[in-house]
Formats: structure tokens, C-alpha cells, sequence
């Protein structure tokens, strides 16, 4: 009984760790998302470069940003920025600024420590520096992000940066274009740049419904988490996309592990449509044709109200936590193999 009990509370740990991670993902790619979205309807190159400074803040962590340009004397001064103090910055293009500028993704411990960013040293409030390359055929651009602590950031943001420059790079080329349309480029200039221009806006529109189709993968994941026992947290609202995709994947699951036992936790969902309700409810149905025993876990009271005003109530088993309701799982499969 000890070893069930220690065993259980691993599982239970194991799961919340991976609801955790697919949370922290899915914000993430809905942040670089925002991203690309408010540089692609900028009106601007200028307008683009300051709205991502605001919208990539919360996925790469830095408390304050600005969009570095070149100047006359071999230095790089903001263009925009957040933070006043910075906008007064001069950097010296030196080795370490032209590495940045020729498309390398730097994370910088201390700015102290590197000659070329001591400018940045002086700003109070201002110790680990990010640093990503703005490359268009109208020259060179460093977006900079800082923060006040050494080591803000880790490899897994310069790894979303490097993510975000691929896909954001052909955005910020069509702006580009779209500016030397406006300013008067030559007729022939103007058709290619036109023609470019929705290449790569055609480009972004597939790389978002890929990344789209990536998040609605995460959303719902289906865990095998015990023997013979899946389980699929719910999150955020449930809409009927998201439920048709848990549908087919939890019962084919189902059939390649042969699970008896099926658990729905609810614990995360906040609301859910009512086309997704009625969905909802025929997934339980379709477990228990399959011989599985459905359980249902962690409702909150507005998606319970939610349900009973739909008539979609489960007509099934249902726990207060996703803990109880693996305990009862265990339970269960044990005393059917006895």
C-alpha cells in the first residue's frame, strides 16, 4: 500500500509536470504568433519594429527593449525603445555587434563583460542583455531586449528567438517592399516587390495555421500515465476543433494500448462552447462502447452549470481531482487483474 500511495503521488506529480510544460509551450507559440501578427499588420517598417518590442516582451523576458539602427561613425543608436535611458544608448559596432548584425541570436550574461555593450553597463537597471538580428534589404537592425538580473536568459529563449527570425524575417521583407511601393519605386520594382510581398505574406499564413495545428496538438494532450489508464487534461476554452482532435486521438489510443480505464480532467477548462459540449458527450459515449470505463475529473462549478443547462451532463464517474480519480483507476484495474 505504501509503494501504491508513493507511486501514485509520482504519477500525479509526472502528470501536473507535463500539463505544466504544454501550457508554457502553447503560450509561447501564441507569443510568437502575436509577434508575426502585429508585424505583418503594421503600416510601417518603424510602426512593425515597435510593436514587437511590446509584444515579445512576456515571451523572451526582458524588461525593457529597443530597435537599434546604424548612424554615421560606426554606431548603432535606438530607433524606438521602451525605456527612455535607453534611447540616449551609442553602441560601438565592434566584433560581438557585427556577429549580431550578421544573423547570430546572442544572449549576454553581463554586458559589462563585453567591450562592444558597455554603453549598456551605465543604464541603471540594466545587467544581462538579448540581442537579435533585424535583417532586411533596407540595411541592418539589432532588436535588444535587457534585463536587470545576470543570466536572464536561458537557451531555450535565444532558441524561440532563432524561431521567431524565421519566420518574422519575410514579414518585416515585405514591409520593406511595401514602403518602397509607397515611396515610388519604378514600375518594374514595384510588380516584384508586389509579387514578393505575397509570397511571403502567403508564407506567414501557412507557417501560422502550422504553428495553429502545433498548439491544438499541445492543448489537449493523451496521457498514458498508469497501466491500462490514459488520462487527457482539458485547459483554457474548449472549442469544437480542439474537442473533435481529443475525440480521435483518445480512441485511437485507446485501441493501440487497450486502456480500461479513460480520465477527463476538467480541472483547467474555464468554459466550453456548446457545440464542444455536445461533442463532449458523445466522446463519453464512445469510450464506454469500446468496453472503457470513463472517468471525469476536477469540474469547475460554471462548466458543470454549463453542462446540466445543455443536457450534456457525463454519464459517467466523476471525481474532484485528477488524484481521485487515478486512485479509483488503480484501483479498478488492479481488481479486475486479481
Amino acid at each position: 500500500m505504501a509503494r501504491d500511495d508513493e507511486l501514485l503521488r509520482e504519477t500525479v506529480a509526472h502528470l501536473e509536470q507535463a500539463l505544466h510544460r504544454e501550457r508554457e509551450r502553447r503560450r509561447e507559440a501564441e507569443g510568437l504568433l502575436s509577434g508575426v501578427g502585429t508585424a505583418a499588420t503594421a503600416r510601417s517598417l518603424a510602426d512593425a519594429e515597435e510593436a514587437l518590442l511590446a509584444a515579445l516582451a512576456p515571451v523572451f523576458g526582458y524588461e525593457a527593449g529597443a530597435v537599434l539602427v546604424p548612424e554615421t561613425g560606426g554606431k548603432y543608436r535606438a530607433a524606438t525603445a521602451t525605456h527612455e535611458a535607453l534611447r540616449a544608448v551609442r553602441l560601438a559596432a565592434g566584433g560581438f555587434v557585427q556577429r549580431v548584425e550578421g544573423g547570430e541570436v546572442a544572449a549576454v550574461f553581463d554586458v559589462a563583460r563585453v567591450p562592444d555593450l558597455t554603453p549598456l553597463a551605465a543604464v541603471p537597471g540594466v545587467r544581462a542583455a538579448l540581442m537579435l538580428p533585424l535583417r532586411t534589404s533596407r540595411g541592418a537592425a539589432i532588436l535588444l531586449g535587457v534585463h536587470a538580473r545576470a543570466a536572464a536568459f536561458s537557451p531555450r529563449q535565444v532558441a524561440l528567438a532563432r524561431s521567431f527570425l524565421h519566420t518574422a524575417g519575410p514579414v518585416l521583407e515585405s514591409l520593406v517592399a511595401r514602403e518602397r511601393e509607397h515611396l515610388g519605386s519604378v514600375a518594374a520594382a514595384r510588380a516584384a516587390a508586389l509579387e514578393q510581398s505575397n509570397a511571403e505574406l502567403q508564407r506567414r499564413v501557412d507557417e501560422i495555421e502550422r504553428q495553429r495545428a502545433q498548439i491544438l496538438r499541445l492543448s489537449a494532450p493523451v496521457l498514458r500515465i498508469w497501466r491500462d489508464v490514459l488520462a487527457v487534461p482539458l485547459a483554457g476554452t474548449l472549442e469544437e476543433q480542439q474537442i473533435v482532435h481529443v475525440s480521435e486521438k483518445l480512441l485511437e489510443t485507446i485501441v493501440e494500448t487497450r486502456a480500461r480505464v479513460a480520465i477527463l480532467d476538467m480541472t483547467g477548462l474555464e468554459t466550453i462552447e456548446v457545440t464542444a459540449a455536445e461533442r463532449l458527450h458523445a466522446i463519453f459515449q464512445a469510450v464506454q462502447l469500446l468496453g472503457v470505463q470513463c472517468f471525469v475529473s476536477g469540474v469547475r462549478p460554471a462548466v458543470a452549470d454549463a453542462l446540466v443547462n445543455q443536457g450534456t451532463a457525463p454519464r459517467a464517474e466523476t471525481f474532484a481531482t485528477v488524484a481521485d480519480a487515478l486512485a479509483a483507476a488503480i484501483r479498478r484495474c488492479t481488481s479486475a487483474t486479481r
